[in-house]
């Protein structure tokens, strides 16, 4: 089960975990990263909906909205 870092910044309100049908996707508090396993990913899109990060910022925008291993940074340790 690989996770993948997919928000490197502090959300104090991950709508994307919560609202992810597969659940692939998890918060660490004590790292306050957001991470995503791949292999759980359905491809809804439902993330990148209810994400305030994708809305706010423009390079993230144009990204697809599922967790793709083209953005996506393996988690170390």
């Amino acid at each position: 089960m690989a996770k993948n870092l997919i928000c490197p910044q502090y959300c104090p309100s991950p709508f994307c975990e919560v609202s992810c049908p597969s659940g692939a996707i998890v918060t660490v508090v004590e790292e306050k990263n957001v991470y995503a396993d791949p292999d759980k990913c359905n491809r809804c899109g439902i993330c990148r909906v209810v994400c305030v990060t994708w809305s706010q910022d423009k390079r993230l925008a144009q990204r697809r909205p599922w967790i793709s291993s083209d953005w996506i940074r393996p988690r170390t340790g």
